[in-house]
């Protein structure tokens, strides 16, 4: 029997074994990365690409940045002895979730962008995307099989989005 583990925006997973990881992701992005031969993997989901705010003074890596999370996923990958080089990439997300021309939108062009750049940079190799779209993706990777399984779901409708913009501003 797997174990599994659900993701939520800006938290990462990295391990071996019978492990699922399961993430829900709109404009969001997960990285993947999966070392063939030691079946090991790693998986990170943020929400933007960098911190529009810097803080002042000493402040920590938060993984619902893709600069930092992609960090903190590097640092477990060689905090457990691995050569980032011999990983593979996998990108998914980077969505429009809802069903008019937003801001949403290039939110998760933005992220879906920079994510790949992330990856360049760091010369790995990117194996498989499922970047941009409409709608919601259910993403599960089988950590020891190095297998991913994506479902979609459809936008959510303009009226939903007005309805959390007047709870934010009430």
């Amino acid at each position: 029997m797997s174990r599994r583990v659900f993701l939520n925006p800006g938290e990462l997973y990295f391990g071996s074994g019978e492990v699922l990881v399961e993430t829900l992701l709109g404009s969001c992005v997960a990285i993947v990365l999966r070392h063939r031969e030691r079946a090991v993997a790693g998986v990170c989901h943020f929400l933007l690409p960098e911190r529009i705010v810097v803080p002042k003074g000493v402040w920590t890596l938060d993984g619902r940045y893709g600069e930092d999370a992609f960090r903190l996923l590097m640092a477990q990958l060689r905090r457990n002895g691995h050569d980032p080089d011999e990983f593979e990439a996998k990108l998914f997300g980077g969505a429009r979730v809802f069903d008019t021309q937003t801001v949403q939108e290039s939110v998760g062009e933005g992220n879906a962008r920079y994510a790949r750049r992330l990856l360049k940079q760091a010369g790995m190799k990117l194996v498989c995307s499922d970047l941009g779209g409409s709608g919601y993706r259910y993403l599960r990777v089988d950590v020891g099989r190095g297998d991913v399984w994506v479902r979609y779901g459809g936008t959510m409708p303009t009226s939903a989005l007005q309805k959390i913009q007047a709870g934010l501003s009430g």
